[in-house]
């Protein structure tokens, strides 16, 4: 399959460098039978633009396409943009999304994604955003590299924006869509558009999305009957969005987006499974649960004031609402238990952007605005950890049953709890960005941002409970500290130095003071572009740019603060629609520099932000759709990557442990230059194809699609290289998985009929490796290491009836 893969590749690309050739010779030449690839008009550069036309790396797809691709939400994309990651994670409900090999793994209130996510161009600020649902969208693109003259802070690695389904005031017509599957799962979806009048229309869609879990409950759990397993998935979104055109020269749309998850989470698994030992399987004494609801409402005004010029208004309110509990253990320490608990969360957010730009047909193109954000939140997370003795331990094996609930008098017990009762951003930016066509195949652009951001925490506190992280391995002599720990006779939650779930937290119920995290931070950043692009035909675009970006610093428990990252990116473009426009190929070089590149890691079972020195990342994309017939489509995508570490000094948490020393004590710091970055194949590719066949009455369509990535490194933290007596741990080794459809359609499409086989080997492929018991003196100390990975879905099978009207 690798060779297979491999060499369509090659040929492909090939075979589009030597149609490039012949191009200019069949540029008047009437269109072949096989008609032309689907045209996109984007909203990238800040104007309506053909993806074709527009000199970016940008991938983008139809509500059809994603649809007919079982496209869900960005998750489920991956495979159909270069270099896209997307990685879960268990106790925040959230994502990290990497691109390029550059992300970010701070899924909490201290930190920001590296990947702009974007509704209807609207910044969401909170990676939770980017689990939201792909329905009844116009179209979803995905601008690759540093977007931080138009975009601003936290665009490094690129944006991603889903533009949803616009009111039409020309007539009513809907669709609505049937998805069954394993794993019990239903999906329904509908959207109906309504014209009020001739100036005023409504267009209200809705999903619902529900599965069984993927991992089972191994013998002695302590769940309920019926209890939701780990992967469930239980999600709904609304919106509403009403448009009213004022006058010829003024329109505004109205929207309400609502959406909710209440599955149950994700879970590590084993990165090291045992022999005999199901992969998708755990010990459990927490079940997963998740309540989290995202309410926008948004708006955008658009007036002509005069010929030439228009100016657009972007404004939005925004609230996402979380609580979740998940099993921080795994079960992989039989009588230990970790418990990750977010007690609450709300996160509030205001946006505005003001634009003002030109629209003619004028060599001079500009754009220029002002943007002004606000985010304010608050939370609880708590971590509740018990340890039963030795002797309680061999008597719940041997009745097997080896979870507990609580432990009793002579164990021990701890907690933290991070309370964030008022963090805030206060950020504004003024940009600007002008092109200007020298002539009929040269054009210049430049453009400019400042953003000045004020970050600060009011009386942010963590409790220790009563002296984390001080539990004693199992036999060992006890320190006083240890001895605190244990249990003692009496009642409330003091009698436990467990939280529990919705405890009081004070200095008598926790036995211990507050730490302070109170913090501010104010900084300003330029960033900056320069482009030239060159029209080699009528069909044939390059370009080449250089960019600036960066990322906002962090503010870290106990008022820590980093530097803020920054990068500048060196870029060359190859756009093209050629053979007669039925084959589109387009192909991107980068190299990227990474400053002060931020990074997160737990260490000693806290999220920690840091900045190494640097990073250099260099790469080719290139992407495909060619129809050479009117019954056959291929498409696809191809990325060779190469993303290291400058040089930088520091130590290999992950080595330290298993070598039985502490970094910044006995462990000795070694140069990271020239480890690879995360999620950061060599190699990657995605190769489709589809085919029509006439039955008379309709068609049907077999889909097959392949993705295929070299080896990578899926670990947290700066260090690529092996763990000592764990080899390939950090490691996802090269791997294949395929997709395959068939979808039946009647002629005049009154209906599509599906069938499809989703990771159709069940391949299993790891992310985000984690070594999940780093602290000293915690029941795995001082020998014993056991690593964890989040995994992708396993095969899933599923049947879809979708109809429009």
């Amino acid at each position: 399959m690798k060779k297979t893969i491999l060499a369509l590749s090659i040929a492909q690309i090939a075979l589009a460098s030597g149609a490039a050739y012949a191009q200019s010779a069949a540029a008047d030449a009437p269109a072949a039978s096989g008609g032309e690839v689907e045209k996109i008009i984007i909203t990238a550069t800040r104007r309506d633009t053909l993806v074709q036309d527009t000199p970016l790396a940008i991938t983008a797809y139809t509500q059809d396409t994603l649809a007919n691709n079982q496209v869900k939400d960005l998750a489920t994309m991956t495979a159909m943009v270069p270099s896209l990651v997307v990685e879960p994670h268990s106790d925040s409900g959230g994502v990290h999304v990497y691109m390029r090999g550059v992300g970010s793994a701070n899924h909490t209130e201290l930190g920001d994604p590296a990947v702009a996510f974007y509704v209807d161009g609207i910044y969401v600020a909170r990676p939770q955003g980017a689990t939201a649902l792909m329905y009844d969208l116009n179209h979803v693109e995905v601008a690759r590299g540093p977007q931080g003259t138009l975009n601003g802070r936290n665009s490094t690695a690129g944006a991603v924006n889903l533009v949803s389904g616009a009111p039409s005031t020309s007539k009513v017509f809907g669709s609505a869509s049937v998805t069954v599957g394993d794993y019990h799962r239903l999906q329904t979806q509908a959207m109906i558009n309504i014209p009020l009048s001739d100036d005023i229309a409504l267009r209200i869609a809705a999903i619902k999305d529900q599965h069984d879990g993927y991992v089972d409950f191994r013998k002695g759990s302590n769940v309920m009957p019926g209890a939701q397993k780990y992967g469930a998935g239980n999600q709904q979104g609304a919106r509403a969005s009403l448009l009213w055109k004022f006058t010829p020269d003024l329109k505004a749309t109205f929207i309400a987006d609502y959406y909710a998850d209440t599955g149950a989470g994700n879970i590590y698994l084993a990165a090291e499974p045992k022999a005999g030992q199901e992969l998708r399987s755990a010990l459990i004494d927490t079940v997963g649960t998740l309540d989290q609801s995202i309410v926008t409402a948004k708006g955008k005004v658009q007036w002509r004031p005069v010929d030439g010029i228009e100016a657009q208004y972007l404004g939005a309110w925004s609230r996402l609402k979380r609580s979740n509990a998940s099993d921080a253990d795994a079960g992989f320490y039989p009588g230990f238990k970790a418990e990750n608990r977010t007690e609450w969360g709300q996160f509030d957010s205001v946006s505005n952007e003001l634009q003002l730009r030109s629209d003619s047909e004028a060599p001079l193109q500009w754009v220029g605005g002002l943007f002004f954000f606000k985010e304010k939140n608050k939370i609880r997370f708590d971590i509740d950890r018990s340890q039963i003795s030795e002797e309680m331990l061999a008597q719940s094996i041997a009745t097997g049953s080896v979870i507990f609930v609580q432990p009793t008098v002579g164990q021990y017990a701890s907690a933290m709890s991070f309370i964030q009762g008022n963090r805030q951003l206060h950020s504004k930016a003024a940009f600007a960005q002008a092109s200007y066509e020298l002539d009929p195949v040269w054009k210049l652009t430049a453009g400019a941002r400042y953003t000045k951001d004020h970050k600060f925490d009011i009386g942010g506190q963590n409790w220790a409970c009563p002296n984390w992280p001080d539990n004693a391995p199992r036999g060992a002599t006890l320190t006083p500290n240890q001895i605190a720990q244990l249990v003692t006779p009496g009642v409330g939650t003091i009698n436990t130095h467990n939280i529990g779930p919705g405890g009081t937290v004070n200095q008598a119920t926790c036995g211990n003071t507050y730490g302070d995290n109170t913090a501010d931070l104010a900084y300003g950043q330029a960033t900056w572009l320069g482009r030239v692009e060159y029209k080699v035909s009528k069909d044939i675009l390059t370009f080449a740019s250089v960019t600036t970006g960066f990322h906002s610093p962090a503010i870290g428990d106990g008022g820590a603060t980093t530097k803020p990252e920054k990068l500048t990116s060196y870029e060359f473009g190859f756009k093209s629609d050629l053979l007669d426009r039925q084959l589109s190929l387009n192909i991107d070089a980068f190299w990227m520099k990474y400053k002060d590149k931020l990074e997160s890691q737990v260490v000693n079972n806290t999220l920690q932000n840091f900045n190494a020195a640097g990073a250099s990342v260099k790469g080719i994309e290139a992407e495909w759709a060619w129809r050479p017939t009117s019954v056959d489509r291929f498409s696809g995508n191809a990325t060779w990557l190469k993303a290291r570490y400058d040089d930088f000094l520091s130590c290999d948490v992950d080595a330290a442990r298993a070598n039985g020393q502490s970094c910044g004590t006995t462990a000795p710091t070694v140069n990271v230059g020239g480890s690879v970055l995360k999620h950061a194949p060599t190699f990657a590719s995605t190769l489709m194809y589809e085919h029509d066949f006439d039955t008379g009455k309709g068609r049907i369509t077999p889909r097959i699609s392949a993705h295929y990535e070299t080896e990578s490194f899926v670990g947290s933290g700066a260090f690529s290289d092996d763990v000592p007596g764990h080899p390939g741990v950090k490691m996802q080794k090269a791997y294949t998985t395929l997709d395959l459809s068939v979808r039946y359609e009647p002629r005049g499409k009154a209906y599509t009929a599906e069938l499809f086989v989703n990771n159709a080997t069940d391949k299993e492929v790891k992310y985000d490796a984690i070594e999940v018991c780093t602290q000293v003196g915690a029941p795995c100390q001082p020998k014993q290491q056991i690593w964890a990975a989040y995994y992708n879905n396993p095969r899933t099978l599923g049947a879809r009836v979708s109809m429009k009207f």
